[in-house]
């Protein structure tokens, strides 16, 4: 699949490279670019991995979302229209501002991220702990205890987003649609939690 990252810092970078090893063609974009950007590529070192400036981007298969939730309005609002775009951002009152409508859950953020981009489908995917440290928790054996990360979206864009989690060393449990998707923010009790998607259940279930 080619895979297209709007965001290259540590979660794009993580991402980027797990994916690359799944045989993945990346291509890695920032709001920068420049030099700082080929640094990136460079230090990541994979042949399937490349540069693009964001709308290049944007023009792939999937596209990942992986910068600051402050910035997402700095991209237009057409620019993921009839992608498939998986939103790993996440909501941060201490840096993002204190927003009422996602502090008092009137809009679940990966929801906003959805109405924001008109047209674009989102899955929400990526946002329950610490992304930088997925390359040392995945497991490819699939007989193995994986850490499960939960999704969110509409069931058949959900479908390809759980089997590119899973070639990259996880499972997945499926969270429902993006408007009831409170309880995997970063606000919720589940994030940083790292456990199976037998104990990811219960504990969303609590």
């Amino acid at each position: 699949m080619k895979i297209g990252f709007i965001g290259s810092g540590k979660v794009g970078q993580s991402l980027a490279s797990l994916m690359a090893d799944a045989g993945h063609t990346i291509v890695l974009s920032n709001r920068h670019g420049g030099s700082k950007l080929q640094e990136i590529i460079d230090n990541l070192d994979k042949q399937n991995i490349q540069a693009g400036d964001i709308s290049t981007a944007a023009s792939q298969e999937l596209v990942i979302l992986a910068i600051p939730f402050n910035t997402l309005e700095e991209l237009d609002q057409q620019l993921l229209k009839n992608k498939l775009v998986i939103d790993a951002t996440n909501y941060f009152p201490q840096r993002d501002g204190e927003l009422a409508k996602f502090i008092n859950h009137q809009i679940a953020t990966s929801q906003f991220v959805a109405d924001y981009f008109q047209g674009s489908r989102i899955v929400k995917a990526f946002n329950s702990f610490g992304v930088i440290d997925l390359p040392k928790l995945a497991k490819k054996n699939e007989s193995l205890d994986r850490i499960a990360l939960p999704i969110a979206g509409d069931s058949e864009d959900k479908k390809i987003v759980a089997t590119l989690i899973n070639e990259i060393g996880f499972d997945t449990y499926d969270a429902g649609n993006l408007a009831d998707s409170f309880k995997i923010q970063a606000d919720s009790n589940i994030f940083g939690f790292e456990g199976s998607q037998k104990e990811l259940c219960k504990l969303i279930s609590n």
